[in-house]
């Protein structure tokens, strides 16, 4: 395509209904956000355990501010690396088990540094088909072969392991899916990596900070991963993200990852906000809160007739099928005041458009009926279309 075509471009995406732009809201990330004048309730956040807006995690990021000042200044292997980034990692390793642990500007940052220095040409990475984005791109960026295999299949992975005769292989998985919101099978696939000399790397964002007392889906498991990487910007409530491996591991990234070196540091606020909320996340009363109303939710929904997938965590997916009857449904939500983001393809497998519904600590139960009743509704206004 020439960039002559960029218009006709986007003239078949809004055809076809997958077009996409950005909505401005106003109120940062909470339960309730405006936008151009009216309320809604948010049932499209991460912030899952309310952490985001929390007075504890605010007035560190604010006495930070006055300690530190505001930026980093530069790469950490320049000047950018401080005693609070140093305490970050201190927390993470504590939390995790882990050796050591090393800060990223964000999740896609961290998934893609660690597979494009890790992975050669003659290296084999095995992804399970629902990973995220970030893990895919990093994939067919890399010199290695990638091979996916069916989302928790472990009979495939078995098998494509078995034909390998890679010297390094790499099995990738979620430890709770960001768009299914169910659980990769960790115990099983630290047991096929193991069995097969393979690494196992697991991208725990949804769960880390809410699974395994808040330590994580591997630890909820009980398996160690050769590579954990979490991300602040869900349960945390912040932004940035770690990769946590054993000392060799991090001191290899820390002088082969380009996404690592050439980034500057995480921000001296959003590096003190995320140390005091993860100390938080390991209080049980906000999970509890949360696993409250995730039941309550499931509850009503079959109580209704409307149809979930198979999620126990705080991503409760309805599945709509065709993108322009996900739209419609998400925009009869908006007009009773719920904000629910319709999820379209190719974030979504095709025929898979989604309302994409989370829920926080911070819900209350009467947002909730709000929202199943509104979801009633919406599913009426899509079937007469």
């Amino acid at each position: 395509m020439s960039f002559k075509g960029l218009a006709l471009s986007l003239a078949a995406l809004q055809s076809q209904h997958l077009h996409r732009q950005v909505t401005s809201v106003e109120g940062g990330n909470g339960i309730l956000l405006r936008r151009q004048g009216r309320d809604y309730v948010n049932f499209s956040s991460n912030d899952y355990l309310g952490l985001a807006r929390d007075p504890l995690v605010k007035t560190a990021a604010i006495n930070a501010i006055n300690d530190y000042g505001i930026g980093s200044g530069g790469s950490s292997l320049v000047t950018g690396y401080s005693v609070l980034h140093q305490r970050l990692e201190d927390l993470i390793c504590e939390i995790t088990g882990c050796e050591r642990a090393m800060l990223f500007s964000s999740g896609f940052a961290a998934n893609s540094g660690v597979i494009s220095a890790l992975l050669s040409d003659g290296d084999l990475l095995l992804q399970d088909k629902l990973n995220h984005a970030s893990l895919m791109e990093a994939g067919m960026q890399s010199p290695a072969t990638m091979q996916r295999f069916v989302h928790n299949d472990m009979t495939r992975l078995h098998t494509l392991l078995d034909k390998s005769n890679h010297d390094n292989k790499l099995v990738v998985s979620e430890g709770v899916f960001s768009m299914d919101g169910d659980q990769g099978d960790l115990a099983k696939l630290s047991s096929l990596a193991k069995e097969h000399d393979s690494w196992l790397m697991v991208d725990d964002a949804h769960g880390f900070g809410i699974n395994g007392d808040g330590r994580g889906t591997c630890a909820e498991a009980k398996i160690t991963p050769d590579i954990l990487m979490a991300t602040f910007g869900k349960a945390i409530g912040t932004c940035g993200a770690f990769v946590a491996a054993s000392s060799d591991v991090i001191d290899y990234l820390t002088n082969t990852c380009r996404h690592y070196i050439y980034s500057t540091a995480l921000p001296m606020p959003v590096v003190a906000a995320t140390i005091k909320s993860i100390e938080l996340a390991q209080q049980t009363g906000r999970r509890e809160k949360l696993a409250a109303r995730i039941d309550y939710f499931r509850q009503q929904c079959q109580r209704y007739g409307l149809a979930l997938m198979p999620s126990h965590s705080a991503i409760q997916p309805i599945i709509i099928g065709k993108s322009d009857k996900a739209i419609a449904m998400s925009d009869h939500l908006k007009s009773q005041g719920i904000w629910v983001s319709a999820i379209r393809p190719p974030t979504v497998p095709p025929n898979t458009a989604r309302l994409r519904i989370t829920l926080s600590a911070n819900h209350e139960f009467s947002h909730i009926d709000a929202l199943v009743k509104a979801l009633i509704e919406a599913r009426e206004v899509a079937n007469d279309q």
